[in-house]
Parts: structure tokens; C-alpha cells; sequence
């Protein structure tokens, strides 16, 4: 964006009173200026002289706990690569295991996205086939209660349009 054009406009005084504007925005001088080591070492407290925001809750460790500062490698996840499924691992000689087998310690980025529609036959599999009957009949109960809703919505002349547009007798329309 050139705005070589947009500051012709302005008078030397004017330019200069806008920087001096801009600047006043991003001065850090004021009463309790943040420096840049107040946001690295959150346990240190504020003193009369340096002042600084307390981070109290995320500062102390829990009174239960031991040296949170040290960390296990295990359990640990890995991601399989071309579907992105997730597992997870607890020991070095699962994770070779299962590296020898292509999976990868960082999610990959061409992970595929897992099938909606897979995921609920699979669900529906599980089921008996009375609570399948039962869910479908649901399901297109519900869909009838929301475009029942929707039809409501309109007013008498769209309605009489529509009903008019729609084929009469048993005949249904085959989408194409």
C-alpha cells in the first residue's frame, strides 16, 4: 500500500503530530512498565522498585506434588500416518514396535479426516437391530417435526406456491 499520496495531504506540523500521537500509543514508560524477563520467571515476586503482574496460581506448584519441573517420557503418543489414529504408548519397546510400523511421534499434516458416515454405521453396527429400527424411526421423526417447522414459517402464499409447485398423487422426484 503506498501511501506516498494519503501523507501529501498533511503539512510538515501535522505529520509531526501524528508520530508523535502514534507514539504516545505504544509508550512504555508510564507507572509500571512490563520488562521483558517479568513473563519468563512467573515465581518471582513484585518488589517496591520492580514492579510486576503475579501469576500466583500458575506460579506454585500444587502442595501435593513433587518437582514438576521434571518430566517421563512415557506414556507418550504417536499418530499413524496416513490416517491421523491416534494411540498411545508406555514404554520404550511399544513405542519401537510400533515406530517399526510407521507410525510417527508427531501428528501428520496430511492426516486424513475420519469419515462421518463410516463412524455412525459403525456405531449402528453395534447396536441390536430393534435399537436401529428405533433410532432410524427417530431420526425421521425429527426431520419431519424440522421441516414441519420450516413450512410453518411461510406465509399463505408461499405455502399455496409450493404446494402447487410439488407432483401430486404417490409420485416422488428422483434427484438427479
Amino acid at each position: 500500500m503506498d501511501l506516498s499520496q494519503f501523507l501529501a495531504q498533511f503539512t510538515p506540523d501535522q505529520l509531526v503530530g501524528l508520530k508523535t500521537a502514534i507514539d504516545s500509543l505504544t509508550d512504555v514508560s508510564g507507572r509500571s512498565p512490563f520488562r521483558p524477563r517479568q513473563l519468563h520467571d512467573l515465581t518471582l515476586l513484585p518488589t517496591k522498585d520492580d514492579p510486576r503482574p503475579t501469576f500466583f496460581w500458575s506460579a506454585e506448584k500444587p502442595r501435593n506434588a513433587g518437582d514438576l519441573s521434571k518430566t517421563q517420557p512415557y506414556p507418550r503418543l504417536m499418530w499413524e500416518s496416513p490416517s491421523g489414529r491416534e494411540i498411545t504408548v508406555h514404554d520404550a519397546k511399544a513405542q519401537a514396535t510400533y515406530t517399526a510400523q510407521g507410525f510417527l511421534l508427531t501428528p501428520p499434516a496430511n492426516a486424513e479426516a475420519p469419515d462421518a458416515l463410516e463412524l455412525i454405521r459403525l456405531q449402528l453396527e453395534a447396536l441390536s437391530p430393534e435399537d436401529r429400527a428405533t433410532l432410524v424411526q427417530a431420526a425421521q421423526k425429527d426431520r419431519l417435526g424440522k421441516l414441519q417447522e420450516q413450512v410453518a414459517m411461510l406465509s399463505e402464499e408461499d405455502l399455496a406456491a409450493l404446494a402447487a409447485s410439488l407432483p401430486t398423487g404417490g409420485q416422488k422426484r428422483r434427484s438427479a
